[in-house]
């Protein structure tokens, strides 16, 4: 009896070696299984998948991958969605010993991130022979928690219809953040109505020509839809916060933004869109609805349309300046800012449309210090060309001089004691004409 204790202790014993052995080796050359582990990645996922070294510890029992990369497939050009120099996860031990694999996190260090779109809705995450069926086909199942650390993203299109790579529209540098309970498989099926929660902070978020700064938000992840919820950033010298949200339902993504701004220095924000000596000065604060698709063209964001109010407190019309009917106006301005050049106003606000690539004006109102002008019109963007027309009233009452100024200035009428006039600015963005409308 004792002596078959005895081997049975034995059998244990050299049972146990033989499991730490295993493990040990396991631990200390885990790359001898990298071939069979990418293998069998690349055949779930149909995409092309690079890790060049492993790492692993057994308690508590986690994963270190270095080199991590994924491939764009065909049709898109040679590259890489994803680029990450390490990446951890930490596995619990409890789903492993039932023979299932869960992740219980997984932080992805310093990633290059580029997503791309092609005409029909393909992006260069997704494996081309299954898309239709099965849009997104990485499934990892459930992550308990996911984090992003130092990461770069890129958001681009192919240009229709020859694939050619078209420029990028969305650019978010330096960023961090995270999800809790991030499941994949959800997610990959449009029709589930999971949604996740989390959030990023970024250091510049570049969209078209828009820069943002500082950027902080929480995120709401769902099938086919990313939105930035309750963003706050800097943007050129003010704060800008709101809403954005990406929609990749369909095969053109659309963007749809609630944006509120202000203290904003209108002069660096055209600086962005226009050369040479801004054309507006001042601080501005705006409440806009933007929206649109983004097209596959060299010109990915032309289709931008959208409304919004806005107010530009103490600038001046740099173009304006030397324009003789404002030099007119001046000697009716208020008492005390004759130091102002002529194109100085105290507010300029209005409400305005973004369609087609043009600024319409539907309502302006322009107070140059005691000279009121309202009216409307329009700017196109492409040719920079004005066509502004309303009317300027002298708030002070003028008594005699209403009849001299009727002379200097055609179509000028008097209405309960102040002078009221016809204007009109034509000409471009760098060559505005202001004149007195017959």
């Amino acid at each position: 009896m004792a002596k078959s204790v005895k081997i049975g202790l034995a059998v244990v014993a050299c049972a146990i070696l033989g499991l730490w052995a295993a493990a040990w080796y396991a631990v200390h050359n885990p790359d001898r299984y990298l071939p069979e582990t990418i293998a069998y990645l690349q055949k779930k996922t149909g995409l092309q998948i690079e890790i060049h070294h492993v790492a692993i510890r057994l308690l508590p029992l986690s994963v270190r991958l270095y080199g991590v990369a994924v491939k764009n497939p065909k049709p898109f050009p040679p590259g890489y969605f994803l680029q990450a120099p390490e990446v951890d996860a930490a596995i619990p031990w409890t789903p492993l010993l039932h023979g299932n694999v869960a992740i219980g996190s997984l932080v992805v260090k310093k990633p290059v991130i580029h997503l791309i779109s092609d005409p029909d809705g393909l992006w260069n995450f997704q494996n081309p022979s299954s898309a239709k069926t099965q849009p997104a086909r990485f499934s990892m199942g459930t992550i308990s928690n996911l984090q992003i650390k130092n990461g770069t993203l890129y958001g681009s299109e192919l240009i229709d219809p020859s694939d050619a790579p078209g420029p990028v529209v969305f650019t978010v540098e330096n960023f961090s953040g995270g999800v809790r309970q991030l499941n994949l498989n959800a997610l990959n099926n449009r029709s589930h109505k999971t949604s996740v929660a989390g959030s990023l902070t970024a250091e510049t978020v570049i969209f078209g020509r828009i820069h943002l700064r500082e950027i902080r938000s929480q995120l709401r992840i769902e099938p086919a839809q990313f939105t930035f919820k309750n963003f706050t950033a800097k943007t050129y010298r003010g704060n800008a916060g709101g809403d954005f949200t990406f929609d990749f339902a369909h095969n053109k993504t659309r963007f749809d933004t609630d944006l509120r701004v202000n203290g904003v220095g209108i002069n660096y924000l055209l600086g962005e869109f226009e050369t040479g000596q801004p054309k507006i000065t001042g601080m501005m604060e705006a409440d806009m609805k933007l929206n649109g698709i983004i097209e596959h063209s060299a010109n990915p964001l032309a289709g931008i349309h959208g409304t919004g109010h806005f107010t530009i407190r103490k600038g001046k019309f740099t173009g304006l300046k030397g324009n003789k009917v404002m030099a007119e106006m001046k000697r009716f301005r208020d008492p005390g800012t004759n130091s102002l050049p002529s194109s100085a106003f105290s507010s300029f606000s209005g409400v305005l449309d973004l369609n087609r690539q043009r600024i319409f004006n539907r309502q302006i109102d322009v107070d140059f210090y005691g000279i009121d002008v309202d009216g409307s019109g329009s700017v196109d963007e492409l040719t920079s060309r004005l066509d502004y027309k309303g009317n300027a009233t002298i708030l002070a009452k003028q008594g005699f001089f209403v009849n001299t100024f009727a002379r200097l200035f055609k179509g000028a009428d008097s209405k309960h004691g102040r002078l009221v006039f016809p204007i009109r600015v034509a000409g471009t963005l760098n060559n505005p004409k202001c004149s007195v409308v017959d």
